[in-house]
């Protein structure tokens, strides 16, 4: 009788630390799952950015009539600023702030593509643009 009273204890204190251990396990699981689940959203945001730059930089290179090279350059550039000016939109910043960083990120943007374009695309990529805004 001792001895299955000692079994049942045993028993008692080893299915204790057993479940605190599936606990765990299922606490860094969940861990885990919501890690990939953020990655997928960020993944799926950019993915969404990524598509709509290369319409965009489709559209403009048969408006300005740019060389695939140059299309794939501005392609890339769209690509990038969209999905810092989507971080600036997500973050926490107040709307002032959140303006001037966008508006500093287009200037930064247009400086990049005057440097690609030639001086007439690039006056008709910004009468373009004014023309998408309006």
């Amino acid at each position: 009788m001792r001895n299955f009273t000692l079994l049942v204890i045993l028993f008692i204190f080893t299915s204790g630390s057993i479940a605190q251990t599936q606990v765990e396990v299922s606490e860094k699981e969940q861990e885990k799952i919501d890690e990939k689940a953020s990655k997928t959203v960020e993944e799926n945001e950019k993915d969404a950015i990524t598509e709509l730059a290369i319409k965009r930089a489709t559209e403009l290179q048969k408006e300005l009539n740019l060389t695939n090279y140059t299309s794939k350059v501005v392609q890339k550039s769209i690509i990038d600023y969209s999905i810092k000016a989507n971080r600036i939109i997500q973050s926490d910043l107040p709307i002032k702030e959140k303006t001037k960083t966008l508006s500093n990120l287009i200037y930064f943007q247009n400086e990049e593509l005057k440097d690609v374009l030639t001086v007439e695309q690039f006056y008709k990529y910004l009468k373009l643009k004014d023309s998408n805004l309006n």
